[in-house]
């Protein structure tokens, strides 16, 4: 009887994203991650577009010319790439000088001739420690010189010789001795960030920054999604950022993902892609409960695999 019921929640859970994906209106969800950076380093830009069939066109970067030079924005020409029922393109900027820059939308072409308009964005890029050291200098002042005389340069003379003496009297030492076989010493491996510790730290920024206060409660559950499926990919090997909820449903279960958690993953991504296709607006408990839903996911998943012994 259990078995039964868990098979009719997942049945509406999956005719349910069937439907919502089918039905929803062509919107276009800009993400940066990080928000926050230093001048001089990068910031990877996020853009995502549902509801459209054929691949978007180019994104024009023309409402940002006026903050972000052309030049600052390494990668124009991005490619489009499925992530289950939206497309997906990633562009990395990096700015120079700090300040606080409110980003206008951004438009995507369409196929159907008619730009799709992206979200406004917030960057902010923090003054490299050390400037304000350099601003409290004294000027330089002039330097009153003596005239020259050939008397001046007998040290450097004097040293530059006794550079050359000694320099020939080391290779004739080095000439003498056997020479060694060098013995290589052995390039202990940089430890690796694991997939499990990577979605925590992500969890734990957007905890921080918390966007739904801000009006973003699309761009959250975008980013939650982003994490959620990323983990997944990265730990179970599956193409989760390509494939749509209802067949990760499929392949969690044959990719060694613990099985009394594969209905809170499907829930919970079900729930992403209400809000991302069919713009619907949860309650503000029920964003920290899906943010504290993926954190335990995620651990729970991960302590399960670690502590189940290899057949």
């Amino acid at each position: 009887m259990l078995r039964f019921v868990r098979l009719y929640a997942w049945t509406v859970i999956l005719l349910l994203s069937a439907w919502v994906t089918a039905g929803a209106q062509p919107t276009a969800t800009a993400i940066l991650r990080p928000d926050r950076i230093e001048a001089g380093d990068t910031s990877s830009l996020w853009v995502f577009v549902s509801g459209v069939g054929p691949q978007p066109g180019e994104v024009d970067f023309v409402s940002w010319a006026s903050l972000i030079p052309s030049a600052n924005i390494l990668t124009r020409k991005s490619e489009w790439r499925r992530s289950g029922a939206q497309w997906v393109s990633r562009y990395t900027l990096i700015l120079f000088d700090s300040a606080t820059l409110e980003l206008p939308p951004l438009a995507i072409n369409l196929s159907s001739g008619t730009p799709l308009n992206t979200n406004p964005l917030k960057l902010r890029v923090l003054p490299v420690a050390g400037d304000a050291e350099i601003e409290n200098m004294e000027a330089v002042r002039d330097i009153s010189r003596e005239p020259e005389s050939w008397t001046d340069y007998l040290p450097w003379g004097a040293g530059a010789l006794l550079l050359l003496l000694l320099t020939i009297w080391m290779i004739r030492r080095v000439n003498r001795r056997p020479k060694q076989v060098p013995i290589a010493e052995p390039i202990s491996p940089q430890p690796l960030v694991s997939p499990y510790e990577h979605a925590l730290k992500l969890l734990d920024d957007l905890k921080r920054r918390k966007p739904w206060k801000h009006g973003e409660a699309k761009e959250y559950y975008a980013e939650l999604s982003l994490i959620l499926r990323e983990y997944l990919e990265n730990r179970y090997r599956i193409p989760a950022q390509e494939s749509t909820t209802a067949e990760i449903s499929g392949m969690l279960q044959s990719a060694g993902f613990p099985n009394q958690l594969v209905a809170v993953a499907i829930e919970l991504l079900s729930r992403t892609d209400l809000v991302k296709y069919a713009k619907s607006t949860p309650a503000e408990s029920i964003h920290e409960k899906s943010l504290e839903e993926a954190r335990i996911l995620v651990v729970k998943s991960h302590n399960i695999k670690e502590n189940t012994p290899d057949n």
